[in-house]
């Protein structure tokens, strides 16, 4: 039996046509260098002395200039290039407390520096993209199955009883004295745990979040369900990380995920992204309205 190139693996989830993969690739790098260097001044605005703050103005530097170069049709490939190794600091910076995203962010930078300067490369960039994509999703679904702490809703109760963005996303699933019951433990106590919730429809909730996961992610790849699997994917991860205000997150998983239909939406979008993303940085400053909603969600 023959067995298929890696390349013919990749291709499952690809397919388009040169042009539309350039458009891709091109809108996807400048989305992902703009979102580095806004994500670090951000860290660096909101999370001031976690990291340290010269050499973090230094690398914030360096991915504001990679990602002004990804605009440059003749350097644009040299950008994700000149930002990978600022992206690794950072990642030995916040290691071991980095954030899922952040690796997603590595992996797909990482991913786009293999582009040669002929756009060599760039349908085998674009499917990895792809792979990887899907395979977070599904693994996001398989891990909660293999924890086991979904099913009765304990992981979600946990995180309601620590108060704050997750209490107000399931307050309209849960009565107040649930949720006043869940925020009276303390959660570092040991022992087997008081977090399970019998109202029914939280229970279902907490269940769907992991089946939708698991089910999306292979109809990703086919190319027949890929594009309305694209669209129930973004409408499910902006309707869970924008209610629990994982902010960053949604904004780079949903621009992945756009990489499933069959146009450039990245593109069409990015004037919109650029400005949301200047925004950000100016509210995280002071100099723009935001910085109390900036404070409240996770980036």
């Amino acid at each position: 039996m023959r067995v298929p190139r890696a390349t013919s693996l990749l291709a499952l989830a690809g397919g388009d046509a040169p042009e539309l993969v350039h458009a891709k690739v091109d809108a996807l790098r400048r989305f992902l260098l703009a979102y580095g260097a806004a994500r670090s001044w951000l860290w660096l605005a909101l999370d001031p002395g976690t990291l340290p703050a010269g050499p973090l103005v230094a690398s914030a530097l360096l991915l504001t200039a990679a990602a002004a170069l990804a605009w440059w049709p003749r350097g644009a490939v040299w950008a994700p290039r000149l930002a990978l190794p600022v992206l690794l600091v950072q990642l030995v910076w916040t290691l071991p407390l980095t954030n899922n995203h952040f690796f997603l962010e590595l992996a797909c930078v990482a991913l786009l520096a293999l582009v040669g300067e002929r756009r060599d490369g760039e349908a085998v960039a674009l499917e990895a993209t792809c792979w990887v994509t899907a395979l977070v999703l599904f693994h996001s679904g398989l891990s909660k199955v293999l924890y086991g702490l979904y099913f009765q809703g304990e992981t979600l109760a946990f995180l309601i009883g620590r108060g704050g963005r997750f209490a107000d996303l399931f307050r309209w699933l849960l009565p107040a004295d649930e949720i006043a019951r869940l925020a009276s433990y303390d959660p570092m106590r040991s022992g087997a745990g008081p977090y399970r919730v019998d109202v029914l429809p939280f229970v279902v909730a907490s269940n769907l979040v992991w089946v939708v996961e698991i089910a999306l992610a292979p109809l990703l790849v086919w190319r027949r369900t890929r594009t309305a699997a694209a669209v129930a994917s973004i409408v499910f991860v902006l309707a869970i990380q924008l209610g629990a205000r994982e902010v960053g997150f949604a904004l780079l998983y949903a621009n992945l995920l756009l990489l499933f239909v069959p146009v450039a939406a990245t593109r069409a979008l990015l004037p919109a992204l650029v400005v949301l993303l200047v925004w950000a940085v100016g509210a995280a400053f002071g100099w723009l309205p935001g910085r109390a909603w900036l404070l409240a969600g996770n980036l």
